[in-house]
């Protein structure tokens, strides 16, 4: 995986997450269907324990549908859930970027803070 930058599509598996799961949808599947095939294909890859993954791939998946004003209930609280576990953060821990942990923290809370905001909208 490369990353480039902080920013939630600043590295190579949410950026193919997010175009795989916009061209399912032009090819003229439903959001749920989409999303179904976007989880199968990246997470049938990995490891349930590979949490790092597994949190690119839903925040990844989550600011998609948010672009687009479609985000499932079940997507938002999984993204909430993977944020918080923090896995996402080691990446950058490794590196020992101080710098660059504070950023994608900042990067991944705005993140969090939109996906409540829009649980909170929903339930209204």
């Amino acid at each position: 995986m490369g990353a480039w930058g902080t920013g939630i599509f600043d590295n190579d598996t949410t950026c193919d997450v997010r175009d795989d799961f916009y061209e399912l949808l032009e090819d003229g599947l439903s959001v749920e269907e989409a999303t179904k095939e976007v989880l199968h294909d990246y997470l049938e890859e990995f490891d349930e324990d590979d949490l790092e993954v597994i949190s690119w791939v839903f925040t990844g998946l989550a600011a998609a549908q948010l672009e687009r004003n479609i985000l499932q209930e079940e997507v938002r609280v999984k993204t909430i859930e993977v944020i918080d576990e923090g896995a996402d953060l080691e990446l950058w821990a490794e590196d020992g970027e101080n710098e660059g942990v504070e950023e994608r923290k900042a990067v991944l809370d705005e993140l969090r803070s939109k996906l409540i905001a829009a649980g909170k909208q929903g339930a209204q």
